[in-house]
């Protein structure tokens, strides 16, 4: 309240100055000396150095004011849910057999590259025969029934 109602006087007194200087600059032929122009810019640099110690007096109260800081409980705490077992997006195989088209994650990619390669359902591990001969893979959708996930990110 106090910062505005200094702004607006000092607005006001400075309106006022300059109204005055204008009024006594029509009724007086325009000359002035040196001890006029002194004057004038006396008087303009001590309403600056006042208000401008008015702005810094404000500030530091400002300052010195405790800010409010609310209370907060503290939560109770809540584990974290277990990692989840994710299986890498370079893993993914697909492709067709004499059996059909299947789909799945190469076995030593998995062992070589997850997390928790001893979580690996060995029920999960079919042969699949490949052009290049035959090749072991977890099977996808057994692996997404014992938990594991697809990595973030990664559409096939």
């Amino acid at each position: 309240m106090f910062p505005k109602l200094y702004q607006n006087l000092s607005a006001f007194a400075l309106s006022g100055l300059i109204a005055l200087g204008a009024l006594s600059a029509s009724a007086v032929p325009a000359r002035a000396d040196n001890r006029d122009v002194a004057r004038i810019l006396g008087g303009v640099i001590a309403l600056y150095a006042i208000g401008r110690a008015i702005e810094l007096n404000t500030h530091t109260r400002a300052d010195r004011q405790v800010p409010h800081v609310p209370v907060t409980r503290a939560q109770p705490h809540v584990p974290a849910p277990p990692p989840a077992l994710v299986a890498p997006a370079r893993c993914f195989v697909e492709g067709r057999d004499h059996n059909g088209h299947f789909r799945g994650y190469g076995r030593r990619c998995m062992q070589n590259n997850t997390a928790h390669p001893r979580q690996l359902p060995q029920a999960c591990l079919t042969t699949v025969h490949t052009q290049r001969g035959p090749r072991e893979i977890y099977a996808g959708r057994c692996l997404a029934n014992n938990g594991w996930v697809r990595e973030a990110g990664f559409r096939p």
